[in-house]
């Protein structure tokens, strides 16, 4: 039904028939995918026309309408066409929908657990560990989410006019088109670290800061000082990778992170002040992660089983 209404649409376009709010509806969606696809901004209107047309006749060819295509133009449409081809159904939902009250849904993972969730408007979120992320079932307006507890991974879908953001404890992350880490396990640093675009992070109506890619922001809960990293990105989604990843995290943290992925639970006999460093795998069992442990402490911690799953930490 989206399909046939999104044709509809583009078939008005190309005849000249669309309305005057059509256009301008379809003509933001194809201006920031024909940039995406390497058209330069400086453009004359009637280049910018061309672009958009043969952006539509690929789509149309795409879904089995014959066009002709000006050789020129064929890579950038073709390019510009998958990226609408994607986006443009959450577009068109989030366009066209009546008027209903929005229902917020919950959605939960077990220690150990990861899920992938795809949103209406074609963003995907990968849930970590033990973490709660709440939703709601139609977007109206601007784009939320809520960061309960947990980590997550965000690929979010660029929607122009419809910003997109997380809640998580008393900041805020906006977004409009990027893929970007958050972790917010309760009684840690809080991490935001961006893998592709920009992102800017917020506490009450203060910016805390605005990242880009491969920049990871580190938040003290109990004051909300805050440090930034340059790190990869495969640190920043290693997690999504089956890797679990130490920037400069301090131990404890570290092990009461992987009380998450693990069924342990770790006693600390005193404050343990240093940070470590590092990348374990997720397949690894738990006699092998504390092995790494003690090598990425230099062997300075002692852990010791205590049995059914609790061990005690000395140095």
């Amino acid at each position: 039904m989206i399909r046939s209404k999104i044709n509809a649409l583009i078939s008005k376009y190309l005849d000249n028939k669309a309305t005057p709010e059509e256009e301008q509806l379809l003509a933001s969606w194809l201006d920031v995918l024909a940039e995406d696809a390497g058209a330069a901004k400086e453009q004359d209107a009637r280049s910018r026309e061309q672009l958009r047309r043969s952006i539509l006749k690929v789509i149309k060819e795409r879904t089995g309408q014959s066009a002709i295509i000006y050789p020129q133009w064929k890579k950038m449409a073709a390019a510009a066409a998958i990226l609408l081809v994607m986006g443009i159904g959450g577009w068109w939902v989030m366009s066209n929908r009546p008027s209903q009250k929005v229902a917020w849904l919950e959605l939960r993972t077990a220690i150990g657990e990861k899920k992938m969730l795809l949103l209406p408007d074609s963003s995907r979120i990968w849930l970590g560990a033990n973490a709660t992320l709440k939703y709601p079932d139609h977007f109206a307006g601007d784009r939320q989410v809520q960061l309960v507890s947990g980590e997550a991974f965000f690929d979010i879908a660029p929607l122009p006019g419809h910003p997109f953001s997380v809640a998580t404890d008393s900041l805020q992350v906006q977004v409009l088109g990027t893929s970007f880490h958050i972790r917010a396990y309760p009684k840690q640093l809080m991490e935001i670290g961006v893998s592709t675009g920009k992102v800017s992070v917020n506490k009450g109506g203060q910016v805390m800061g605005i990242l880009t890619a491969n920049q990871l922001l580190q938040v003290n809960r109990n004051n909300y000082t805050f440090s930034r990293l340059l790190v990869s990105s495969p640190d920043i989604n290693g997690w999504k990778q089956d890797k679990i990843v130490f920037d400069n995290m301090p131990v404890a943290d570290a092990l009461m992170l992987l009380e998450n992925y693990y069924p342990v639970k770790f006693h600390v006999k005193k404050p343990i002040n240093r940070q470590i460093s590092g990348s374990l795998n997720m397949h690894l069992t738990i006699t092998q992660i504390i092995n790494v442990l003690e090598d990425l402490t230099d062997h300075q911690l002692k852990i010791t089983s205590a049995g059914a799953g609790n061990y005690t930490i000395d140095q």
